[in-house]
């Protein structure tokens, strides 16, 4: 059991940088969907309405589970995407180290650029408390992001925060079918840092589900080498090949093992779940 209890403290807490729970999270579930050539352009593949629930797995330890919705929302009388993502530790992994995580962002439902943001972290002892308030509109050739703890900085046109940065590539960003190896990247600012994030498209497969077998699109993030990630490529995600580009599976290799998180429940799905092939 002690063996058991270390490694559960070791993945969750190996390194302040990576441990915490949401944002791990959002980088493994929610950054990349593509939009194929089959689909027209203006087809949305999300609206008000959609919630997507996951449980992470270590092995046969259920230490996590995660929900992502999209809200109606308002911001400044304009009526916005309020998208939101908690996640959260659950049974014997909560009593050993308790995150309670919660990112939410408003965004403009017709660029999908975010106008305001929020990052609430709750793990152990240890608490944050940060806003962003977003400008893209004012400056010809760069956006305005002000953040609550370190002020005004100028960034990429367009730029996402790490929440919205999900709906935007499902909606707006990618309109052609992704080559095999082919790298994407797109900027966004998070945690008061201008952020890369690159993915990179492996190509077809299909995954077993609670739900049955899904048609997916495999994606490699590439992550940064060190304490949790031997080699660029210890990340994996897979897609639903279909209209929605949901986030069906994620699995990701640390120094302690491999982490599985999957989706359990889905409901307000924009367009029928095609790639599903229920069970008989």
């Amino acid at each position: 059991m002690w063996q058991l209890r270390l490694r559960i403290k070791l993945f969750l807490g190996v390194n302040r940088s990576y441990s915490n729970f949401a944002l791990l999270i959002i980088i493994t579930l929610f950054l990349f969907s593509f939009e194929s050539n089959s689909f027209a352009q203006s087809q949305k593949s999300f609206s008000f309405g959609e919630k997507l629930k996951y449980k992470v797995y270590y092995g046969f330890i259920n230490g996590g589970e995660a929900v992502l919705e999209v809200r109606k929302g308002e911001y400044e009388g304009k009526v916005a995407n309020h998208l939101y993502l908690n996640g959260k530790t659950v049974g014997l992994a909560s009593t050993l180290y308790n995150v309670d995580d919660t990112y939410e962002s408003f965004t403009d439902p017709q660029t999908d650029w975010p106008y305001y943001s929020i990052r609430k972290i709750h793990e152990n002892r240890y608490r944050h408390f940060s806003t962003q308030t977003w400008d893209h509109w004012s400056r010809a050739d760069s956006s305005i992001v002000v953040s609550s703890k370190t002020g005004k900085v100028v960034v990429v046109k367009g730029c996402q925060d790490i929440l919205s940065s999900f709906y935007y590539l499902r909606h707006q960003m990618l309109k052609n079918r992704p080559q095999k190896d082919q790298l994407i990247i797109v900027d966004t600012y998070f945690t008061d840092e201008k952020f890369p994030l690159m993915v990179r498209f492996k190509g077809y497969e299909t995954v077993k589900t609670k739900f049955g077998e899904v048609q997916c699109m495999k994606f490699m993030p590439v992550v940064q080498t060190g304490r949790v990630f031997k080699s660029k490529d210890d990340m994996t995600i897979w897609f639903s090949n279909d209209d929605n580009f949901i986030p069906i599976r994620i699995r990701f290799e640390i120094f302690v093992g491999s982490v599985y998180c999957d989706l359990v429940d889905y409901s307000g799905l924009q367009n029928p779940f095609k790639s599903l092939k229920s069970k008989d």
